[in-house]
């Protein structure tokens, strides 16, 4: 492929499917039916009548300890698949000490900072 073959190849790849998409949506729209009542407007508690509103505000600390929880497991994850690769390298083990230490750091951070204490 020459290069101006290849670059509208890969413009092709994004506004296709992006194209589609938008298509799926429009027609969507035009099909749905629009009838909206209290019935359908209230959340669905497996035929149990609503005990509370359904729009509680939630404690951010939630985003806290996911975003904390997503960080170090994706870190960890990304330890053991680099380990074998830098098997018997000084270099390896010296690039995973420090990346290890950089998590330790994080980890003592969010400790000293209180987010991985619930309640305060």
């Amino acid at each position: 492929m020459t290069g101006g073959r290849a670059v509208l190849f890969a413009a092709g790849l994004v506004i296709g499917p992006a194209a589609f998409l938008v298509l799926l949506l429009l027609v969507q729209r035009l099909l749905a039916p629009r009838r909206p009542g209290d019935v359908k407007q209230s959340a669905f508690e497996c035929g149990i009548p609503q005990a509370d509103t359904p729009w509680k505000p939630v404690n951010a600390r939630f985003a806290g300890i996911a975003a904390l929880f997503v960080l170090f497991d994706v870190e960890s994850v990304l330890l053991f698949a680099v380990a074998p690769a830098v098997k018997g390298s000084l270099a390896g083990v010296v690039e995973i000490a420090a990346f290890a230490a950089l998590l330790a750091v994080g980890l003592l951070f969010a400790w000293r900072k209180g987010l991985l204490t619930w309640q305060r």
